[in-house]
């Protein structure tokens, strides 16, 4: 959440999901979310890359 703050100046919050969970959601839409299937989830595999979501919200920013 530091990155996006430093990067894009954006305050993100931090909500509970499910175990496992991970989504980036941006006025509404779906950004960047936990990819893998079930055995790389199980390993606890599957985030996505924290330049990548920098990246997406970036271009969501400018798509707005």
């Amino acid at each position: 959440m530091a990155l996006i703050k430093e990067r894009l100046n954006i305050d993100a919050v931090l909500t509970d999901g499910k175990i496992g969970q991970f989504e980036v959601i941006a006025d509404g839409k779906r950004i960047v979310e936990r990819g893998g299937n079930w055995l790389t989830r199980s390993f606890g595999a599957g985030y996505p890359d924290l330049e990548n979501v920098v990246e997406q919200l970036k271009k969501h920013r400018g798509s707005v």
